[in-house]
């Protein structure tokens, strides 16, 4: 055999070789996309949640939800069992598990994990009991963990979790502070131990912490230390079971989402809600709505009077402008159960104002009898104003409340949806009422200012939340809603001062 015929055979053994190396992995790769990725969840709400609905728990949040987006992109199945996040780390490390959400970046994890892109952002604080801060007086991480050490002052910690600062993850590993850690499981475990004296503070990313102390009715208990510090969150695939490949199609994934709009809708739903409902759920935001329903009824009993209506007419007016633009919102959106079905206390709350309506308009005519005329008119008007004044604040605590059902409800376009619903909610009711009054005149579409105000407040609110999607900040969207609610009432009251009217055909 000459010397060329023997290096053109090597040639084609090693092409053969080669191929069949290829092959070898692209049906490994094939056969780990048929399988799907393994991945996991553990109880970190808003990010990763059981959602009790009316059926059967749900798994869902923002992470979670990115990861089916992204799987979906992919075309493979996730699997997500309920697994501590030390135990998910170690999965990955040994290859039984393939992904895993919510990850800081770190030298270690990088022997055993490919880090995507970052996704979202996460920004981590100090919570405290309330009024605990004015006694911190510290603004860098530096002098925090100084004044951990000096007091001492003992922190709660998850145990495994990589805080956004590596200063404060090396104090936390130092086997000298090991007297001030206290490691739990969870937000939960910790905000039972600050509650209980166990420790002075703990760690936590902001919005997790303050969902947790939401959802346990204790948000009123505790606050955040000013101090914040942010840190990148990416996703992280296993090196024994994916490759560079899979990584590169897992970023370009992301890269989608952002671009199509999905990740934007996702925020919309799963984490923006809940924090506008931290805000909303206080009571001095229910007392708004109490005390606009209260208006709506003290004028639907006045309505029936002057028309001589019966009992149960005053009760249907009363009923309209209470809770109907909140049921006609909800069959627009399509939520099941509506609103007043779910919780009928504002309902009960109209009825109520109604019988007791009633008895004083009973004694009011009566005094009128007698009274001087003179006198009379003056505390009508009185009363008249004293309602106007009820009632703007009930059009700004619904205008709100209209928004954040929008947002709730993953409607698209929000900006379009959003103001509608503010509409629906505050002033839709007053139609109804005007309508079924045979009112030939209505007062909500021809009088002062009224429906314009939702409508574009709401739009405000709408376009102020939407731009909080690549925030997060519930500091933040706490000081939107109050924004809104007193822009809603002084532009309302501006209107009924000036009798500003509404804009006009002809």
């Amino acid at each position: 055999m000459t010397a060329s015929r023997l290096a053109n055979r090597l040639a084609l053994a090693l092409v053969v070789l080669i191929g069949w190396a290829s092959a070898a992995r692209a049906q490994a790769i094939d056969a780990q996309d048929s399988e799907g990725l393994r991945g996991g969840w553990y109880p970190w709400d808003p990010y990763q949640y059981l959602d009790y609905g009316p059926r059967v728990p749900i798994l869902t949040g923002f992470d979670i939800e990115i990861e089916r987006a992204i799987a979906r992109r992919l075309g493979v199945q996730i699997t997500l069992p309920q697994v501590a996040w030390t135990e998910q780390l170690a999965a990955l490390a040994r290859g039984s598990a393939d992904i895993a959400a919510g990850a800081t970046r770190t030298e270690l994890r990088e022997d055993f994990a490919y880090f995507s892109k970052p996704y979202r952002t996460e920004t981590d604080v100090l919570v405290v009991r309330a009024g605990a801060s004015e006694g911190l007086p510290f603004r860098t991480i530096a002098d925090m963990l100084n004044t951990f050490v000096k007091r001492p002052f003992r922190v709660g910690v998850i145990w495994g979790y990589v805080y956004a600062d590596p200063a404060v993850n090396a104090f936390i590993a130092s086997p000298a502070n090991r007297q001030l850690i206290v490691p739990v499981g969870n937000d939960a475990q910790n905000l039972e131990n600050l509650l209980a004296g166990v420790i002075d503070g703990f760690l936590a990313d902001h919005v997790a912490a303050t969902t947790t102390a939401w959802r346990r009715g204790e948000g009123g208990m505790i606050e955040e230390h000013p101090l914040r510090f942010s840190t990148d969150i990416h996703l992280m695939l296993s090196r024994k079971t994916q490759t560079a490949e899979t990584l590169s199609r897992l970023n370009a994934a992301i890269d989608d989402l952002k671009r199509s709009g999905e990740y934007e809708r996702i925020a919309q739903v799963y984490v923006l809600p809940v924090l506008i409902n931290q805000t909303i759920d206080q009571d001095w935001f229910r007392a708004l709505g109490v005390i606009g329903i209260v208006a709506f009824a003290v004028s639907s009993v006045l309505l029936a009077h002057e028309g001589k209506y019966t009992l149960f007419g005053a009760l249907l007016f009363a009923s309209l402008p209470a809770v109907g633009g909140g049921v006609v919102r909800d069959l627009v959106l399509q939520r099941y159960p509506i609103a007043v079905v779910r919780d009928p206390s504002l309902l009960l709350i109209a009825l109520a104002t109604v019988l007791v309506g009633m008895l004083v308009v009973r004694a009011a005519t009566a005094l009128q009898a007698a009274s001087r005329e003179r006198y009379v008119g003056a505390y009508s008007a009185l009363i008249s104003r004293a309602i106007e004044v009820c009632d703007a604040i009930g059009l700004a605590a619904f205008t709100v409340t209209g928004v954040v059902v929008a947002m709730a409800a993953g409607v698209h376009p929000i900006w379009l949806w959003g103001p509608i619903c503010a509409v629906l909610t505050s002033a839709f009711g007053g139609v109804l009422r005007d309508l079924f009054r045979h009112d030939r005149v209505m007062a909500n579409l021809s009088g002062e200012l009224y429906a314009e105000i939702a409508a574009v407040w709401g739009l405000g609110f709408t376009l102020f939340l939407d731009w909080e999607i690549g925030r997060l900040r519930p500091d933040e969207i706490a000081f939107g809603v109050v924004v809104t609610v007193v822009g809603v009432f002084a532009t309302r009251m501006v209107a009924i001062v000036r009798r500003t009217k509404g804009w006009r055909f002809g």
